[in-house]
């Protein structure tokens, strides 16, 4: 089934935490916990909810750093649905979404295996290892779209 994607605002702050709360595992993705850090998230970056028909089974989005640059802040699919192609999907088309920057660019946990494989076969390549990156203690994969 094709995948739908709908733009999101800080009135969609129960969706959006209620998939984070899906996904999260404590280690390697942490899920907003307060309405006031779902907001946040939802103004400072452009969000789209992943559907399948009517359904939400994920997240994907990217904050805008400035006109060249787009960082990828988050891409979440519901563990039912995981291994069907459909982060992959969402990727490919948030990539078609942000082509026209210069740079794009995301943060990953290093064992978050099955991302860092997806970014990696859509032109991601490791830029760098960041400890303690968002004050968790945990560190990140620093990756970058290596652009043509």
């Amino acid at each position: 089934m094709k995948l739908a994607y709908k733009r999101l605002t800080e009135k969609d702050w129960k969706t959006t935490t209620s998939i984070e709360k899906a996904v999260a595992d404590g280690k390697v993705f942490k899920a907003f916990t307060k309405a006031s850090e779902a907001s946040e998230y939802l103004r400072k970056s452009v969000v789209y909810l992943v559907l399948i028909g009517e359904k939400p089974i994920g997240t994907i989005s990217y904050e805008p750093k400035s006109q060249v640059h787009a960082y990828i802040d988050s891409m979440t699919i519901l563990p039912e649905y995981q291994g069907k192609g459909y982060a992959s999907e969402s990727l490919e088309w948030l990539l078609t979404k942000i082509e026209d920057k210069k740079v794009i660019d995301l943060v990953t946990h290093p064992q978050n295996s099955k991302a860092i494989c997806i970014y990696l076969e859509h032109g991601f390549m490791i830029e760098g290892w960041k400890d303690n990156y968002f004050g968790d203690g945990e560190p990140r994969l620093h990756l970058v779209l290596a652009k043509k």
